[in-house]
């Protein structure tokens, strides 16, 4: 299971908007906003695809310039 922690810039004033439509994602928890609108969001899917769709999704939220893959592992659930 891939788990990842990303940080999303946002355009000034719509970090929270992005809060939003990132708390109706299964397997995306937002952890902080920093003062300048950055959101700190980790990312858990049961698949290396599912993950890359989750991010691909946050790219495509209005108000999102970047999502930058700040921290990355598997951990594999059967051991």
């Amino acid at each position: 299971m891939p788990i990842s922690g990303v940080v999303l810039t946002c355009a000034p004033g719509l970090s929270d908007s992005v809060v939003g439509e990132l708390a109706s994602f299964d397997g995306v928890e937002v952890h902080g906003v920093l003062p300048d609108g950055q959101i700190v969001a980790v990312v858990e899917a049961d698949s290396v695809d599912a993950e890359v769709s989750l991010v691909t999704r946050m790219h495509e939220i209005a108000g999102v310039a970047t999502v930058r893959l700040a921290y990355h592992n598997f951990e594999d659930l059967e051991q």
